[in-house]
């Protein structure tokens, strides 16, 4: 070989050592070598040098060659180590051949050109292997790089996915909120006609009953007049048309407010990034979600001062959204829900959202932001609401914080910058 061999001989006999040393000097005059006599020492030596190979008589003072193959392999040294022995038992060869020897050779054969065969042998077998291992390494390393890459590219194909769905329930909502705006504003504007023509009604009607007393109490008109009102009774027809067409206007009203709430709620001829008002988007977002909230809590708001903010209207009220959801259900049977508002300094504002339900375990605190990740039945929850919303805050400069106590409540704050510092690369991002 090229390169010189640094080799470690093993025997305490010094006659055999001597045998040893010359056979390899006369085929590898340069190989540097090192002597000692003993197991503990043998292993000692293949812990601190870095030897090509090592030659390892079979029996020692303080050992045999299964101990010290056994010492080092457990130590994680793989030098390659050629057994000498003296002995021609088969079995206990193959035993040593298992316990890690790369070869064997009898003393009782030695000579140059046979022990440099075997050392040379060892090491290229070695070298193999060792060039095995490292592609087997750097194959499971490009394995788990590839997995990796495949479970980014499904979060990311299941966020898109996810994002896709929000924008299409936004344009149908946005639709929907359309189609039914024409026919609720004729009926409201209709049902306010109808309110002054009722009230025109009511009017003439007393001014009839006052004339009652200007007619005389024996004419039979008269008399089936009396009867007629009081078989229709008149009075309280009176009072409940008034308050029928009040209650149909003011449902009506209620109507309008939703629609235009899924209006604000979509934004749809608003996907750019623009000014907006936080409080307004979680008004109508409350208003959507309403039906998941009413039956389990009680909402607060304590809203502080806050400036418009730069943001993606439709994306910031689907963070509300899911906060909003998820609080709900986080509350088993009657709870309280505070949306709480300020400002964080002069370029940052934030908005809290707390429940009082079941709380967050630490275990589950370090996943609830993972995609996939739900603790809801199945069939309940997709797992991609707080990981979806924890992109939108992140997209927007911003970042999500939580806090949760088992048995008390969960508290979600979303931080945000007032302005876009980098409008390019923001609508870039988006």
């Amino acid at each position: 070989m090229g390169e010189t061999l640094k080799i470690l001989v093993v025997d305490d006999d010094d006659v055999d050592r001597m045998t040893v040393l010359r056979a390899l000097k006369s085929g590898e005059p340069n190989a540097c070598v090192d002597e000692v006599d003993s197991a503990a020492a043998a292993a000692e030596a293949l812990r601190e040098g870095d030897y090509a190979c090592a030659l390892l008589d079979f029996n020692l003072p303080d050992g045999d060659g299964f101990s010290v193959l056994n010492d080092i392999r457990n130590s994680g040294i793989s030098t390659p180590v050629v057994m000498l022995t003296g002995q021609s038992d088969e079995k206990m060869i193959v035993e040593l051949m298992r316990a890690g020897a790369s070869d064997y050779l009898s003393k009782n054969s030695l000579n140059s050109e046979t022990l440099l065969h075997c050392v040379h042998t060892a090491i290229r077998l070695h070298q193999a292997n060792e060039e095995k291992r490292r592609a087997e390494d750097a194959l499971k390393q490009s394995h788990t790089q590839l997995q990796e890459a495949h479970h980014h590219l499904q979060e990311s194909h299941e966020q898109l996915l996810q994002s896709e769905k929000l924008a299409s329930i936004g344009q149908l909502a946005a639709g929907v909120a359309h189609e039914i705006n024409n026919p609720v504003g004729y009926v409201y504007s209709n049902l306010g006609t109808l309110q002054e023509y009722t009230d025109g009604l009511c009017r003439m009607l007393e001014t009839y009953e006052k004339l009652e007393s200007l007619v005389a109490d024996d004419e039979p008109e008269l008399q089936r007049l009396r009867e007629l009102k009081t078989e229709l009774d008149v009075e309280y027809l009176k009072d409940d048309v008034r308050n029928l067409v009040s209650e149909s206007r003011e449902g009506i009203a209620r109507v309008k407010g939703i629609v235009q709430d899924l209006k604000d709620f979509s934004h749809v001829d608003e996907a750019e990034w623009q000014w907006t008002d936080l409080h307004r988007g979680l008004d109508s977002t409350l208003n959507i979600v309403n039906n998941e909230i009413k039956y389990k809590a009680k909402v607060i708001k304590e809203y502080g001062d806050l400036p418009s903010v730069e943001c993606l209207a439709t994306q910031i009220n689907q963070v509300f959204m899911n906060l909003l959801v998820n609080a709900a259900h986080a509350i088993e049977v009657q709870g309280t829900i505070t949306i709480r508002t300020g400002m964080g300094g002069e370029d940052k504002v934030w908005v809290e959202i707390s429940d009082t339900g079941n709380g967050i375990s630490a275990e589950n605190m370090k996943k609830i932001f993972d995609p996939f990740f739900t603790t809801k039945g199945v069939g309940t929850g997709t797992g991609l609401g707080l990981s979806l919303s924890y992109g939108i805050v992140h997209k927007h400069g911003g970042h999500i914080e939580v806090d949760s106590e088992i048995g008390k409540g969960t508290t979600f704050r979303i931080s945000l910058p007032v302005s876009q510092p980098n409008q390019e690369q923001a609508k870039d991002s988006a």
